[in-house]
């Protein structure tokens, strides 16, 4: 799912390395080197999780109300 939506995503990006072997390269690397660092981070519950799936005003009010929680 998400490999085919960057794909209609990159479609009109212009970027030539908008192709299926980039994705999955891109997924490896987020896999190896990212994800282990969130998974540090939310051991120490210092992560937080927005629904991003939503339209764009609300994703920002979530993000504003979040680090307005910081303060």
């Amino acid at each position: 799912t998400c490999v085919a939506r960057c794909l209609e995503r990159g479609k009109g990006s212009g970027r030539t390395d908008d192709n299926e072997e980039s994705l999955k390269k891109r997924i490896v690397t987020y896999n190896d080197s990212t994800r282990p660092v969130i998974q540090l981070y939310e051991k120490e519950n210092l992560v937080k999780h927005i629904d991003a799936s939503h339209d764009v005003d609300k994703v920002f009010e979530d993000v504003q109300q979040v680090f307005n929680n910081l303060k």
